[in-house]
C-alpha cells in the first residue's frame, strides 16, 4: 500500500470526507480494499459509492440502462395503436418510464369467469391474485407520464377466506404505495345485474382515479345539464347575471347514465366478452383526463373497448390480452374518429336561456401586421 492509499490519503472536492476519500480509492481498489483502507463495512463504501453515482463499473450500469431505455421506447413504438397478446407484466416490461398518459382498465375480479381458453386465468388463489395486482399497479405508476393517470374500474373479489371484498378497499393502499395521488372515486351505477338471496343486489362498481403529480382535468367532456339553467346570482358582484357554466353543471362521481354491454348490445356486433367494458365509460375518462395525441394504454383490453374510445377521440393507444384477440382486432379495425365532440351538459333549454342573454358588441377593427399574422398562426400550430 502506497502512502497515498493510506489512512491520511488525500480526498478530492471534499476536504478530507469519506465520501470524497471513497470516491478517489474507488477508482484503484475493490469495495474489500477500501472498506479495510478507510475502516469501515463494505456495505457502507458500497451504499456511498451507489449515492455518489461512482459504483464500480458505473459507466457499464449506465450503458446497460440507456440501452434499455432505448430498446422500451423502440417496443412503445412499434406498439403504438397495436394491442399484444401478451402477459399483462410482459407487456409492462416492454414500456418506457413516464411515457403513458392514462391507463385506462377494469382488471379481471378473479370471480371464476371463463376468459378465452384460460380456465385458471380468473380463479387464482387471492395471496396470488393480489401480489400479482399489486405488481401491475406499480408498473403503472412507473410508466404513467408526470400529470397523467391510472383509472381502474373495479367491482368485489374473494379473499382467502371466500367473503366478498371490494377491491377498490384491497388496492387503495397499493397505488398510494405506489406513489400516486388519490383523485376521484367515481360510482357508476348499473341497472341490471345478479340477485343474490342474502344481501341487497349489487348495483354499481367504483372507478379509482390515481395522479402522478397535479393531473389534467378537462370538465367540459363530462358537464351534465343544469337542474335550473335559468338560475341567476342573487348577491355578489355577478348579482343578476346567470350563476351557472353555459356548457352545464360540473361533471360529478356518480354515473348513472352509461349502460352495461348486455347480450343485445350494439357493442357485441363483433362478439361476446364476458365482462365486456362500456365504450363510453373509457371515453368519458379519456375526455376528462387526456389530449388528444397523447397516449392511453388499457394492460387488459379484453374486447378492445378503450382503444375503441381512443380511437373515436382522436388519442393514440396501446394495450395486451390473452385472449380475445380476434374479436379485438375487429372492433379496432371497424373504429372510426368522431366528426365531433359532444357538450354533454348542453341542453335545448340552456341554449336559449343563453342565447336569450346574447348581446351585439361591436369592437373596433385593427389592423393585422405582418409579423402578428406569423405570430397568431405558429400560435394556432402549437395549440
Amino acid at each position: 500500500m502506497s502512502p497515498a492509499d493510506g489512512p491520511y490519503a488525500p480526498a478530492v472536492d471534499g476536504a478530507g470526507t469519506d465520501d470524497a476519500r471513497i470516491a478517489a480509492l474507488l477508482s484503484r481498489h475493490t469495495y474489500e480494499e477500501v472498506s479495510r483502507i478507510i475502516g469501515k463495512s463494505r456495505g457502507t463504501v458500497w451504499r456511498t459509492a451507489m449515492r455518489l453515482g461512482v459504483r464500480k463499473h458505473e459507466d457499464r450500469i449506465r450503458q446497460r440502462r440507456d440501452d434499455r431505455r432505448r430498446e422500451q421506447e423502440e417496443f412503445l413504438k412499434s406498439m403504438l395503436d397495436q394491442t399484444a397478446k401478451s402477459d399483462v407484466l410482459d407487456f409492462f416490461a416492454g414500456l418506457p418510464d413516464d411515457s403513458i398518459a392514462a391507463h385506462i382498465s377494469s382488471p379481471p375480479y378473479n370471480l371464476n369467469k371463463q376468459y378465452g381458453a384460460g380456465p385458471s386465468a380468473d380463479a387464482m388463489r387471492y395471496t396470488y391474485f393480489h401480489g400479482w395486482l399489486q405488481q401491475t399497479v406499480s408498473e403503472m405508476a412507473r410508466t404513467v407520464t408526470p400529470g397523467g393517470v391510472v383509472c381502474l374500474n373495479t367491482g368485489k373479489t374473494r379473499d382467502w377466506t371466500e367473503h366478498l371484498l371490494p377491491m377498490d378497499v384491497m388496492l387503495f393502499e397499493d397505488l398510494r404505495r405506489s406513489g400516486l395521488t388519490f383523485q376521484t372515486r367515481i360510482v357508476w351505477t348499473v341497472p341490471h345485474g345478479l340477485t343474490p338471496a342474502n344481501r341487497p343486489a349489487d348495483r354499481y362498481e367504483t372507478i379509482l382515479v390515481f395522479s402522478k403529480g397535479e393531473p389534467r382535468f378537462n370538465s367540459n367532456a363530462a358537464r351534465i345539464p343544469q337542474k335550473q339553467p335559468g338560475k341567476r346570482a342573487f348577491k355578489g358582484p355577478n348579482k343578476g347575471n346567470l350563476s351557472g357554466n353555459p356548457y352545464g353543471a360540473a361533471p360529478t362521481d356518480v354515473w348513472s347514465d352509461i349502460p352495461t354491454v348486455r347480450h343485445n348490445h350494439p357493442e357485441r356486433a363483433f362478439g361476446a366478452h364476458p365482462a365486456q367494458f362500456p365504450v363510453a365509460l373509457a371515453k368519458r375518462l379519456v375526455l376528462l383526463y387526456t389530449l388528444p395525441g397523447e397516449t392511453v394504454c388499457d394492460a387488459f383490453c379484453g374486447s378492445g373497448s378503450t382503444p375503441v374510445a381512443a380511437i373515436e377521440t382522436g388519442r393514440h393507444f396501446t394495450g395486451a390480452d390473452l385472449f380475445y384477440e380476434d374479436l379485438r382486432a375487429k372492433r379496432i379495425a371497424n373504429a372510426k374518429l368522431d366528426s365531433f365532440s359532444p357538450l354533454t351538459g348542453v341542453t335545448d333549454e340552456s341554449v336559449a336561456v343563453w342565447q336569450a342573454e346574447a348581446r351585439r358588441v361591436d369592437l373596433r377593427a385593427e389592423p393585422v401586421t405582418a409579423a402578428k399574422e406569423a405570430a397568431q398562426q405558429r400560435e394556432f400550430v402549437l395549440v
